[in-house]
């Protein structure tokens, strides 16, 4: 039986008009504290399309940052919105025990998008449990951590090209000196996210690729930000480096908002784990394998890997600008539609400009704009918008942060 879509049987509560104070009360009353929210005066978002934003008062903002890097193929999507729809009216779930058709065309398209070599996966509806970054001191025992490639904050006071990327070179003493002089994997970002749009030289992750292999490690490249043609002209990150990993892990924007992860390793390794009990409840999940099979055909017909290339140069080259003129910007950086803006006090101590990265936001927002932010110091803009932003977005959301940038120096 195939269900038709009827607005009459959708409930009421989730049907009505809601203001922002009713639902911003109703959170306060029930929803834990350590769930917060971006801006002073949090925003109700409605409705979306394209890269546009809407809240419950019909303003619109140009989303630069894809709610968190994530909407790749942005918002209302009609091949996305219609697979959706198509799926949830025959099958939303079952587990991985079983055999489905979403799952299986999914793995499929993966392996034929993929680095040469990666051709088997696992999925899962959440694949990780990442809790244990908030907190430095409870990271899992038996990690390490190696220094990355921050060029603009080096951790050894070198600068490069000159510094014979001793950042890189730092992770054989690691493991000769925290380990038993063998690994069982490294991972890495090839753009750290969260990090603040940390982009090292691709000799970074080649010499490190290479002490990961002496040691008997196996390399995995974190795709769950870079992933999915963010970076422009590539599918993956790691292909920009010209290193070839052995496992790949993915999320985000590989649902574009429908909730999936998982990861894509050489046949070798995915015969090693052999492990009898390898289910998940949310594994293989068919409407999120069929909402991923729709992001992959919408990246490949729309052209979104030379999109981002393009699009990528423009934002970049306006940023570029904007620092020219602005002393609060330290360095504008990263690929793509992936890009940082690192924010100063002073341009020589390089000390961070947190509270007016803040004030920043703010201000975006008042004109309609939407930025992420990150760094160790949250004192990074960060922009990973939808792919579906045009090149006039670009230039509206570069004038707007031209006056935020303005406004936040007074401060200076």
């Amino acid at each position: 039986m195939v269900i038709t879509v009827n607005d009459e049987l959708v409930p009421k509560d989730l049907a009505r008009k809601y203001s922002q104070k009713e639902i911003l009360e109703l959170e306060k009353k029930f929803l834990a504290p350590a769930v917060g929210h971006y801006y002073e005066n949090p925003v109700l978002f409605v409705e979306g399309e394209g890269a546009v934003l809407k809240d419950s008062t019909g303003k619109e903002y140009i989303d630069l940052f894809a709610g968190i890097c994530t909407t790749i193929t942005g918002y209302n999507h009609p091949k996305y919105v219609s697979t959706i729809q198509w799926q949830a009216e025959r099958l939303v779930y079952t587990s991985s025990l079983y055999s489905t058709i979403p799952y299986a065309v999914l793995v499929k398209r993966l392996a034929e998008i993929a680095p040469s070599g990666l051709t088997h996966s696992t999925l899962a509806r959440e694949l990780s449990s990442a809790g244990w970054r908030t907190f430095p001191e409870a990271h899992p025992s038996g990690v390490r951590f190696t220094p990355f490639g921050y060029c603009y904050r080096c951790p050894f006071g070198k600068e490069h090209p000159s510094c014979d990327m001793e950042c890189a070179h730092y992770l054989r003493e690691v493991i000769r000196t925290q380990t038993n002089n063998a690994i069982a994997a490294f991972i890495a970002e090839p753009i750290q996210g969260v990090g603040g749009i940390v982009q090292p030289p691709a000799e970074y992750f080649q010499i490190v690729n290479e002490i990961v292999k002496e040691y008997g490690g196996i390399y995995i490249s974190d795709e769950v930000q870079t992933g999915f043609g963010r970076t422009g002209g590539k599918w993956w990150g790691i292909q920009h480096t010209g290193v070839e990993p052995d496992i790949i892990t993915m999320a985000k924007g590989f649902g574009s908002g429908i909730p999936i992860g998982g990861f894509i390793s050489r046949p070798e390794i995915a015969t090693d784990y052999t492990v009898t009990d390898a289910f998940a409840t949310f594994g293989g999940n068919p409407l999120s394998c069929a909402a991923a099979v729709a992001v992959i055909e919408i990246i490949q017909e729309a052209k979104y890997l030379e999109k981002a290339a393009k699009l990528g140069v423009h934002l970049k080259k306006k940023m570029e600008e904007l620092k020219e003129t602005h002393k609060i910007v330290g360095e504008v950086r990263g690929q793509g539609m992936m890009l940082g803006v690192e924010l100063v006090r002073d341009q020589v101590t390089k000390e961070p400009a947190v509270q007016e990265t803040l004030m920043i936001m703010e201000v975006c927002r008042e004109n309609g704009l939407l930025i992420g932010k990150g760094g160790l110091d949250n004192n990074v803009i960060r922009l990973q918008p939808p792919l579906e932003l045009t090149e006039e977005q670009i230039d509206q959301a570069c004038t707007i942060l031209d006056d935020a940038f303005s406004k936040a120096e007074k401060s200076l």
